[in-house]
């Protein structure tokens, strides 16, 4: 060997401490230093779903990503963190976001879009200035109205809400600022107790309900996968058909919307109400079927039973308002919601599943209490804070709210009826979705603020009372986007991550804070640019000062037909839930029965339908294992349309142009 081939060797032959450190795995970021970049990318992200929920349902009316129960722009989100995610782990593996990173993070985007939501803040925002900026000498609100109506709520000043509602505007003046800025900080510590007070409920119920009871989670099944094992699931084949056949829908509907002479594909809302127009059968009102995929995907991992208690008591519904309507037995209502005394029952059925809910719960409920109330403590290591914290933080919060109401000008006695059902109804929403997974799950107008009034009488109520009551609507005219089962399932998803809860907490708290600023100053600057007249947010106003001014003109006096019509929806429940106790092969769930009669199942009741009848027909002939194979295949059908729809509506909000909105309308 020559001297050259040596000295070559000899420096260029790698030391035995280099190839260990080859060898070594990455050094992985410490605890802090991940926690930061989770909570810098949840900001940035949760920010920027503010601004576009804002400005995709509010001002554009691009597509409704919040009226539904799985929050389709956090998974949009999620989907480009996992591409991400495989690139690092190619380069840089130690910058690697895990399983309970990715959790953390599409936590704060579902707390982002509960809060910024078409039936949360972008309708509180809505009423704010309303009744000041129409009033006029014909409606006479400004003796009507304004006088019950406290400064620290609204803004009055017709100058500054002229830029807000023309547009073509900035909201960063001196003026602007100071004029919003005293509402905007009432309405925000409002908010977020309102929103703590159910967060804290579900810490004390987690371990029952998460941990205890099997509940299905149907809901939580494809964030789940694309954060626990996001590599398992892209790997199976019928993933990629499920999201070709529904991303291809949503390309070739678009085509045809860009260019009418390509044929297009209508899946959404056929009215059947044109083929019944003689009496009685008219009384069916709106009665859509519809064939969107995601439903469909939804659908199949819905349990079985609960599936046909949906599409099966939403056709009972319908016989019931053609029975009202034939014999003329109520002139209340009649929208597509179903008559005045339909929507009081399914409020009824509501409370009810609360207080299902609640019993089962019994045992749980009372050892929390004893650990939270005496010197005896239980292992609560699993817990994100201690049952006496919680229990604590819940009852101040739940003060706060009665004061809140109390200082507004509400009776006190009022405030505590109209929170205890607000609660009952959320809790009951909770419950259920967990259980049942369904679409939607709105109830339009069945909230306390018109519960109340007709049973009481709104002359007995006063027009302080009934002013504070109209302007509460913002956050009762339905329930799209109530933050707490998003809460639960986020605890859910921790459980099967092992993700620490304290840490969850935590983000969930932070996330609610930003999501309220952030909202608050998406929608303004929003606003002044483009001018609310111009958007598509005045209704929410609309609506409530006309029903609050139609009270003050017109009272009503105490009626005996609510408290009937809630009493038979409770009634109806119970039965159901006791025969379902009693009897195994008893088909009808009494979850399906309270949510079947709203427009989220009048519009989605078809899906489940046909989702219904193929998941049945596999378990039928394929089994169990033949239904998990084709899991993934259903979840391509939701993964798809998410993606390919929020690509247009991201494509939409961008440029402002109109195109393929894939939900609802």
């Amino acid at each position: 060997m020559d001297f050259a081939s040596i000295s070559f060797s000899h420096v260029y032959r790698p030391a035995k401490s280099d190839m260990t450190d080859r060898k070594r795995p990455p050094i992985p970021l410490s605890s802090k230093s991940r926690l930061s970049v989770v909570l810098t990318i949840g900001i940035l992200l949760t920010m920027a779903n503010c601004y576009w929920m804002v400005l995709a349902e509010a001002m554009f009316r691009t597509i409704h990503m919040t009226v539904q129960s799985i929050a389709m722009n956090a998974i949009f989100f999620l989907f480009f963190l996992n591409l991400i995610n495989m690139v690092l782990k190619r380069f840089t593996p130690r910058t690697v976001l895990n399983k309970s990173d990715l959790l953390l993070i599409y936590a704060m985007v579902c707390m982002g879009s509960t809060v910024s939501g078409h039936g949360f803040m972008q309708l509180l925002i809505a009423i704010m200035t309303y009744v000041h900026w129409f009033a006029s000498p014909e409606n006479d609100w400004a003796n009507l109205i304004w006088p019950h109506l406290p400064p620290w709520m609204t803004v009055a000043d017709k100058a500054i809400l002229a830029d807000h509602y023309q547009g073509e505007s900035s909201f960063y003046s001196e003026a602007n600022l100071q004029a919003w800025m005293v509402p905007t900080l009432a309405w925000s510590v409002f908010i977020f107790v309102l929103i703590l007070v159910m967060l804290m409920i579900n810490v004390l119920m987690r371990r029952q309900w998460v941990e205890s009871e099997k509940l299905t989670y149907p809901i939580i099944q494809l964030p789940l996968r694309m954060v626990d094992n996001p590599a398992g699931l892209y790997s199976h084949r019928l993933l990629w058909v499920g999201f070709a056949i529904a991303g291809g829908l949503d390309i070739l509907n678009e085509l045809h919307h860009l260019y009418p002479v390509i044929p297009g594909i209508n899946l959404k809302l056929h009215d059947l109400s044109r083929y019944f127009t003689e009496h009685p059968w008219s009384g069916v009102g709106w009665f859509p079927i519809s064939f969107y995929p995601f439903v469909i995907g939804l659908g199949f991992l819905i349990p079985l039973d609960l599936l046909f208690s949906c599409w099966f008591f939403h056709l009972l519904w319908k016989v019931q308002r053609v029975i009202i309507f034939g014999f003329s037995l109520s002139a209340r209502g009649g929208g597509y919601a179903g008559y005045q005394s339909m929507i009081e029952q399914s409020t009824g059925g509501y409370l009810s599943l609360c207080l299902i809910a609640l019993w089962v719960s019994r045992r749980h409920i009372f050892t929390v209490l004893k650990s939270a109330l005496s010197s005896e403590q239980l292992d609560q290591s699993q817990e994100p804070i201690s049952h006496r914290t919680a229990l604590f933080w819940f009852l101040l919060g739940f003060l706060f709210l009665i004061g809140f109401s109390t200082a507004a000008g509400m009776s006190v006695w009022l405030a505590v009826v109209f929170f205890v059902i607000y609660t009952m109804i959320s809790v009951a929403v909770t419950r259920m979705r967990v259980e049942m997974g369904t679409p939607v799950h709105d109830i339009h107008y069945g909230g306390p603020d018109l519960l109340i009034p007709p049973m009481v009488g709104t002359r007995q109520l006063g027009a302080r009372n009934l002013t504070i009551l109209g302007m509460y609507s913002w956050f009762n005219r339905t329930r799209y986007s109530d933050a707490m089962p998003h809460q639960l399932e986020g605890f859910k998803m921790a459980e099967r991550t092992n993700t620490n809860n304290r840490r969850l907490l935590l983000v969930i708290v932070f996330a609610i804070f930003i999501s309220i600023l952030a909202t608050f100053w998406a929608f303004l600057h929003s606003s002044y640019q483009i001018g609310m007249l111009n958007s598509h947010m005045t209704w929410p106003g609309r609506q409530g000062m006309e029903r609050l001014q139609k009270w003050l003109t017109q009272p009503l006096a105490p009626s005996a037909a609510t408290p009937i019509s809630v009493s038979t929806g409770v009634i109806s429940t119970i039965f159901l839930a006791l025969m379902r106790m009693r009897f195994l092969w008893w088909p009808f769930h009494p979850a399906g029965y309270a949510v079947s009669n709203s427009w989220g199942m009048a519009i989605s009741w078809f899906p489940l339908f046909i989702a219904w009848v193929i998941k049945g027909l596999v378990l039928r002939h394929g089994g169990f294992r033949q239904y998990q194979k084709l899991v993934p295949l259903f979840m391509g059908l939701m993964l798809g349309e998410f993606m390919v729809g929020g690509f247009l509506c991201a494509f939409g909000t961008i440029t402002g142009k109109t195109v393929y909105s894939f939900w609802p309308y």
